[in-house]
């Protein structure tokens, strides 16, 4: 009895140490499982999961209508450089236009840009050949640059299109002038007073090429009409006087 009893402890103390070592064994599985997910790195999300970022909002594009309208009022204020920006996007979206055309013209003249102006007035001509507002502006830009034949030759055929216009033959005989044509521009100037006698300065103008060609008596009345006119005017006053003085002393005389 005694023997069955011990081994039945030794066999209970075998059992009892074979579960204990179990349990050991499982404690440091789960420690190492612990430690292996915690240095495991994360897993990423597969782009289909991504979230995309967000687009950019756009303004819409704003589209800047230059009306003719506010291409008048800029030149009108003297804003040359913003009437020729208005005035090309005018043309651009009316090319068929010649008076947009002209105002381009005006506006890129005042403005100081030539060579643009006289693009723009060629391309007014193209559409209408008979313009006379674009044949004299167009000259006074040539008369700016010295282009006196140039001139000339817009001023003769702006005359033809309108007989009637004195500005016309008062450019003409301001050009002729310039050129020494003494008889072309005297005769231009009586033309234009022919069209205004109440031109005041026109008067003037011939007066004093009278006086340089030696008459005299005829400067004197052109200048006295012109103080008639425009009493006050001081360069009349003093042309008349130096009229008054020549026809004192006389030709010829020191």
């Amino acid at each position: 009895m005694r023997a069955t009893r011990l081994v039945a402890t030794v066999l209970l103390i075998a059992a009892l140490g074979g579960i204990g070592c179990s349990k050991r064994e499982s404690r440091k599985a789960k420690a190492a499982r612990e430690a292996a997910e915690q240095t495991k790195p994360v897993e990423k999300p597969r782009e289909s999961q991504a979230v995309a970022p967000a687009a950019p909002i756009v303004p819409p594009a704003i589209t800047v209508t230059a009306s003719f309208a506010d291409g008048e009022a800029a030149f009108r204020a003297r804003n040359y450089n913003e009437a020729t920006a208005i005035f090309e996007a005018y043309v651009d979206r009316k090319p068929g236009n010649g008076w947009g055309y002209y105002m381009l013209g005006l506006s890129a003249w005042k403005g100081g840009d030539f060579p643009k102006a006289e693009k723009a007035f060629d391309h007014a001509l193209s559409i209408d050949p008979n313009h006379v507002k674009t044949l004299v502006n167009s000259s006074r830009l040539f008369i700016d640059q010295r282009r006196h034949d140039d001139a000339i030759a817009r001023l003769t055929r702006a005359g033809e299109i309108d007989p009637e216009s004195a500005e016309v033959q008062r450019l003409l005989a301001q050009t002729y002038r310039v050129q020494g044509k003494t008889v072309e521009a005297v005769d231009a100037y009586q033309r234009a007073l022919d069209l205004n006698d109440s031109d005041a300065w026109t008067m003037n103008n011939l007066a004093t090429l009278l006086m340089e060609s030696a008459r005299v008596s005829e400067a004197m009345t052109l200048l006295e009409k012109a103080l008639e006119l425009r009493p006050g005017v001081a360069e009349f006053q003093k042309n008349l006087e130096a009229a008054l003085a020549t026809a004192k002393i006389g030709p010829g005389t020191n």
